[in-house]
């Protein structure tokens, strides 16, 4: 039998920085999928089973090409790059389900709304340096 290192890393990934104009101008689902890296034993079942094609293990190295300084500073050779294409996924749960030591979870992006009838909170002045 062949044996094959894993993780099977890519390479031809093209990491580009967004910008906060952009990011504001998308509408992000009510649901996300969280990474615990911790617990992540690259198996890459999470990569396999993903219909949609947006699950990534990359190689470090595509990080130091992306043009961002403060980013690249933080990235250690040996690192892998775990990356969800948010654009691609459809939040399907497939591989929250796939992972077998529970590195990938569902969350969900809950508003905070204040209670009905509380004020906006707002620095007050004291009293002496009221004109």
């Amino acid at each position: 039998m062949e044996f094959v290192e894993k993780p099977r890393l890519r390479t031809d990934y093209v990491a580009d920085e967004i910008t906060a104009d952009w990011l504001k101008s998308v509408r992000k689902p009510p649901r996300y999928i969280d990474f615990i890296p911790e617990l992540c034993i690259l198996c890459e079942g999470c990569v396999d089973i993903c219909p949609w094609y947006c699950i990534f293990m990359l190689d470090p190295s595509i990080i130091a090409e992306s043009g961002s300084p403060e980013v690249s500073r933080d990235v250690q050779p040996n690192d892998i790059l775990f990356v969800i294409d948010d654009d691609a996924c459809t939040r399907c749960n497939l591989c929250v389900e796939r992972c077998p030591t529970g590195a990938l979870t569902m969350g969900r992006l809950e508003a905070k709304k204040p209670p009905k009838g509380a004020a906006r909170a707002l620095g007050s002045v004291p009293e002496e340096q009221k004109t």
